[in-house]
C-alpha cells in the first residue's frame, strides 16, 4: 500500500518554525497547516505569536495579524491552515485537531499540493503521524508517509530568542490584547491559562508588576520550550537539522522516492 506523503516540522517555541516551515512548503509547492494548540483561538494573536498574513491581492504587508480567505492564511505568499479555528472560550482537543488536518490533507494532496505540517505541540503531531485513535485509547494503521524534521538551536539562543519576542509582544501591545480578552471571556477559561495569558493576567489583577510578569512571561515560556524538546527527543524518527538547506535537502530526497 502506498501512503500519502506528509512533512512534519517541528520544534520548541521561537526556534525558527514558520520560517522554515514557508522555504519548505515554497520549495515543494505546499501548504501549511499549523500544528500550534494555542493559534487555534480567534482574537488571540500577540500571545500566541501567529505570523502576520499577506493577502496575495496586496503589494504590502497589511497592518492586521493574517487576512483570512474560505479558511485560508496568506503568510509570504503560503496558504496556512489551523489559525483562528474557535473562539477563546470554546473547547478545542488534540481529536479534533486530528480530523481537521486529515481533512486539510485530502484537500492538499487533491490539488496536486504538499502537506507541510508546522507546529510545536506534540499532541497535535503524535496523533496526527501515529494515527492515534483518540476515543479507542489505541496507536491506529497508519495514515501517511512522514518525513519529521526538527528544528534544533542551541540553547542560549533559544533563550535569546525567546526573550525578544517577550518583549516585541509587549511593545505589539499584549496588555491591550489581554486586557480586551479579560473583559470578553474572563482570565478563567482555558485558553486564557496559556503562556502569555496568565502571566498578563496576574499583572492585570493586580498581583504582580508589569515588570515582574514580563520576566515571568520569559521563564514560562523556558520551561515550555524545554518540554517541547523533551517531548519530541523522544521520537527517533526525527532528523534534528540546524540549517535550511539541510532541511531542504531531506524533503527533496523524501519527495524523490
Amino acid at each position: 500500500m502506498k501512503y500519502q506523503k506528509l512533512i512534519v516540522i517541528v520544534g520548541p517555541t521561537a526556534s525558527g518554525k514558520t520560517s522554515l516551515g514557508i522555504e519548505v512548503a515554497r520549495k515543494s509547492n505546499g501548504e501549511i497547516i499549523s500544528a500550534d494548540s494555542r493559534a487555534i483561538y480567534r482574537e488571540m494573536n500577540i500571545g500566541t505569536a501567529k505570523p502576520v498574513g499577506q493577502n496575495s491581492d496586496y503589494r504590502t504587508q497589511t497592518t492586521e495579524p493574517r487576512i483570512q480567505i474560505s479558511g485560508q492564511h496568506f503568510v509570504d505568499g503560503i496558504v496556512h491552515y489551523g489559525f483562528d479555528l474557535v473562539d477563546p472560550d470554546e473547547h478545542f482537543q488534540a481529536f479534533d485537531f486530528k480530523k481537521f488536518a486529515e481533512s486539510k490533507i485530502d484537500d492538499i494532496v487533491g490539488r496536486g499540493k504538499v502537506p507541510v505540517v508546522v507546529g510545536g505541540t506534540g499532541l497535535y503531531i503524535s496523533g496526527l503521524v501515529d494515527n492515534f485513535d483518540f476515543e479507542g485509547g489505541v496507536a491506529g494503521e497508519p495514515k501517511f508517509d512522514v518525513l519529521q524534521i526538527g528544528l534544533k538551536v542551541d540553547r542560549q539562543t533559544l533563550y535569546d530568542r525567546i526573550n525578544q519576542r517577550v518583549h516585541g509582544m509587549i511593545k505589539q501591545g499584549l496588555v491591550d490584547e489581554v486586557q480586551f480578552l479579560k473583559e470578553k471571556y474572563g482570565c478563567e477559561v482555558k485558553s486564557m491559562t496559556g503562556i502569555g495569558y496568565r502571566q498578563i493576567c496576574e499583572y492585570l489583577d493586580g498581583k504582580v508588576s508589569i515588570e515582574t510578569a514580563i520576566e515571568n512571561l520569559k521563564r514560562d515560556s523556558r520551561h515550555y520550550a524545554k518540554r517541547q524538546m523533551t517531548w519530541f527527543k523522544r521520537d527517533s524518527r526525527i532528523h534534528w537539522i540546524e540549517t535550511a538547506q539541510e532541511a531542504i535537502k531531506l524533503v527533496e530526497d523524501f519527495l524523490a522516492t
